[in-house]
């Protein structure tokens, strides 16, 4: 996912619009007993919409797994799917049959059945977004409703990932009342109407340095939600968001947001550790990461159009210096374009740095290919971050001192949505850096969208490698299948269409009194934050 992927505190962001969802049941009080608690989630990481066909970023993704329904779902800890609003589902190669929970409703009372189910799917692939999130269903052919509470998916293809896609946040469950079948919403839209364990209540906007961003996002539980997801620990969630990292340490240490998850500089968490060594200040808790940062070329510009150029930066990075520099220890160097969690991950990338090349060398293999040295470049990033401004710097000084590049840098204040837009969407880019995080948790949705769905927006293409990975994704079990991703990785590694530069580790701050946080922090990615409790009201 991208992890196609963030200056003031909240009170400082100028003029406020405050818009009320109007398509949301409103609660009046907690639900089914569940304990009146309001938690306060501070977040350097905005929604860019509330349309599930039209994101594919963490900011969004993170409210849809709370505001909407999946047919499956991550429980905490696990990496294999769970039915959610589904029943059960059973994959016969190509068709796969889905039952549906019996009883399911929207927030506003309305029906959810296999009707809703096809209809969200099919419009997300009708609607294809810029963003390439509709790639994540290209296996899907078409969606038959058999009754109201079945449908059977018919594949192009046999897809033993099509459960984990389905846990995905751009197969949410969407109203087909409220929501167009061929047009995405707007990016003001509030009335979400879906079927998980919130409703959104309303949404401030502001400017957090890249024009109207939300700055609020207030979230009541869900008195018609039925799923697998646990007992609920608050009833009310208000989202805060920050400019940056910095926001959202300042809100902790005033006491103005309960947690923060992942949304922390490297420096302070650190800092924070080491205070909790010693029996002060905020709760620090630590889980497996699920994504990965990494460089992309844009593969038919210059001057990675040359394959011998991408190579090149290949060999010249410095993992391990940025994560001891830029990171202090808290990321690990990633020579795959995966996490060494994630089933079928090979080190493929280590290729271009062991044995070691020196600079001279380097420059050597470039004159030999042709390449006029030096090489100029502008790398472009997210802003917002004081750990991923030291890493582009950092990339920056490694490759200019080897006297192979000369790179220059842009930044995007307003993150990785500013980026998009601006940059990476009408192609205005040599290189930028990313973090891809996990759709679902097998090797395919690290390799899929990168090197046949251009996700990455690399313009990277090499049919071959696309056949083989249609054949990778029909292998069961996925343990059989590490021959066969280790070539497809080898392959791609080789190409070079992007760098894995480090995968990370998730990291959450909270104040004494909070409860719950570990069970958000596990390599899905999924922020369950109605497992998050408070001690005191």
């Amino acid at each position: 996912m991208a992890a196609l992927k963030r200056l003031a505190a909240l009170s400082c962001v100028g003029l406020i619009a405050t818009t009320t969802a109007c398509g949301s049941s409103k609660s009046t009080g907690p639900v089914d007993g569940a304990p009146n608690v309001t938690i306060n989630v501070g977040s350097a990481t905005p929604f860019t919409t509330l349309d599930p066909a039209n994101a594919y970023d963490s900011g969004s993704w993170n409210v849809y797994y709370n505001v909407y329904q999946q047919l499956f779902t991550y429980m905490p800890g696990s990496n294999l799917p769970t039915p959610d609003a589904a029943k059960d589902c059973t994959n016969s190669g190509v068709t796969v049959t889905c039952d549906l929970q019996s009883g399911l409703e929207f927030s506003n009372g309305d029906p959810l059945d296999a009707n809703a189910v096809k209809y969200s799917l099919d419009r997300v692939i009708a609607i294809k977004s810029k963003t390439g999130v509709s790639g994540l269903l290209s296996t899907i052919k078409s969606v038959e409703v058999v009754s109201p509470t079945r449908l059977v998916l018919h594949l192009n293809e046999p897809d033993a990932t099509i459960e984990d896609r389905l846990a995905s946040g751009v197969a949410s469950i969407v109203d087909p009342k409220v929501y167009s079948a061929t047009q995405a919403e707007p990016t003001t839209f509030t009335g979400v109407v879906g079927s998980g364990r919130y409703t959104v209540q309303s949404v401030q906007w502001g400017n957090l340095g890249s024009g109207n961003q939300p700055v609020e996002l207030k979230l009541a539980l869900n008195p018609n939600y039925h799923g697998a997801a646990g007992a609920p620990q608050n009833s009310y969630v208000n989202v805060k968001y920050y400019a940056d990292q910095n926001g959202t340490k300042k809100a902790l240490d005033s006491n103005d947001v309960d947690v923060v998850i992942q949304d922390l500089n490297a420096s302070d968490v650190i800092a924070m550790q080491n205070n909790q060594q010693l029996g002060t200040g905020l709760q620090v808790a630590q889980g497996p990461g699920g994504s990965v940062r990494m460089m992309s070329f844009n593969t038919k510009k210059a001057p990675f159009n040359d394959v011998h150029v991408r190579q090149a930066v290949a060999e010249l990075i410095d993992r391990d210096a940025i994560a001891a520099q830029s990171y202090q220890h808290t990321v690990t160097p990633a020579y795959s374009l995966m996490p060494a969690g994630i089933a079928n991950a090979s080190q493929s990338f280590s290729m271009w740095t062991t044995p070691h090349r020196s600079d001279a060398a380097v420059r050597q293999q470039l004159r030999d290919a042709g390449v006029s040295l030096p090489i100029r470049f502008t790398l472009s990033y997210g802003g917002g971050d004081a750990a991923k401004e030291a890493e582009v710097k950092q990339i920056a000084q490694q490759l200019n001192s080897s006297g192979a590049f000369q790179v220059a840098l842009q930044d995007y204040p307003g993150g990785v949505g500013q980026l998009q837009s601006q940059a990476l969407t009408p192609g205005n880019f040599q290189a930028f850096m990313i973090a891809w995080e996990a759709d679902y948790l097998d090797a395919d949705d690290y390799i899929s969208p990168i090197a046949e769905g251009d996700a990455l927006y690399n313009n990277y293409n090499n049919p071959s490698l696309n056949q083989e990975i249609s054949q990778a994704l029909a292998i069961t079990p996925r343990t059989s299948a590490e021959k066969a991703y280790k070539q497809i990785q080898n392959t791609i590694a080789q190409d070079v269409p992007v760098i894995p530069i480090w995968a990370n580790s998730q990291y959450a701050a909270s104040q004494a009194d909070i409860t719950g946080v570990p069970l958000t922090l596990d390599a899905s990615g999924t922020p369950r934050w109605w497992l998050i409790g408070k001690t005191s009201n």
